[in-house]
C-alpha cells in the first residue's frame, strides 16, 4: 500500500478522535450554588442529579459543586434527613452552549438565579402527631361501655330494685324472663287464655 494513504488515514482518524476529545471535554460543566438552612445548625448535605452518578456535597459555608457535568437536562435534588427541599430542573449547554440555566420543573419553567440558592420549604417529620385527650372517643370505646354496664348492673341496680314496689319489681322480673324466653311467655299466655274462656264458659 502507499505509504501516503496510510499517513492521511492516520492522521485523520487521530484527528477525529482528538476532536471528538475536544467537543467532550467544552460540554463537561459544574454546577455550583448555595444552600441555606436559615436558624439550623452548620451540616453538609449530598446534592445529586436524579438518574446519574454526578454529586456534590456541600461545605460548611453552603456552597457545592457538582463537577464535570455533560450537557444535558436534570433534576436537581438535595437529600438531607433533617428537612424537605425543592427540586431544580438544570439545563447545561442545552439552550445555551457553555452555559447552565436553573428553571423550576413544571410546565411553566420559570427560570431561577444561578448560581443556585437552595432553602428548604419545611421541616422533615417522620412521627405522627398524637393526638390529645378525647373524652367521647374514651366513652365510645366498646371496653369502657362493658366496664359502665358491669359496674350499673352489679352496683346500681340491685339499689334500685331494693327501692321498687313488689308489684312493680315482678312485673319487671317477668319482662325479663320473657325477654330471654319469648316461646315458653307466649306458650303461658296462650295456656291462661284458655283457663280464663273455661272459667268464663
Amino acid at each position: 500500500e502507499d505509504p501516503s494513504r496510510m499517513a492521511a488515514a492516520l492522521f485523520g482518524l487521530v484527528a477525529s478522535i482528538f476532536i471528538s476529545v475536544v467537543r467532550g471535554a467544552e460540554t463537561l460543566l459544574p454546577i455550583t450554588g448555595r444552600i441555606s438552612l436559615g436558624d439550623d445548625e452548620p451540616r453538609t448535605v449530598r446534592v445529586h442529579l436524579q438518574g446519574t452518578p454526578y454529586t456534590g456535597i456541600s461545605r460548611q459555608d453552603g456552597t457545592f459543586v457538582i463537577h464535570d457535568v455533560p450537557a444535558g437536562v436534570y433534576i436537581l435534588e438535595v437529600i438531607d434527613s433533617g428537612s424537605v427541599w425543592p427540586q431544580v430542573e438544570v439545563n447545561v449547554a442545552q439552550r445555551q452552549a457553555g452555559r447552565v440555566l436553573a428553571m423550576s420543573p413544571g410546565p411553566r419553567k420559570d427560570l431561577l438565579p444561578y448560581p443556585l440558592l437552595l432553602e428548604p420549604t419545611s421541616k422533615a417529620n417522620y412521627f405522627e402527631k398524637r393526638e390529645g385527650f378525647n373524652l367521647r372517643g374514651l366513652l365510645m370505646n366498646p371496653m369502657v361501655l362493658t366496664m359502665g354496664f358491669s359496674v350499673f348492673s352489679f352496683l346500681v341496680l340491685p339499689q334500685m330494685m331494693k327501692n321498687m314496689d313488689p308489684e312493680a319489681l315482678k312485673e319487671l322480673q317477668e319482662q325479663a324472663a320473657a325477654i330471654q324466653n319469648p316461646q315458653a311467655a307466649s306458650a303461658g299466655g296462650g295456656g291462661d287464655g284458655k283457663q280464663k274462656r273455661v272459667a268464663a264458659k
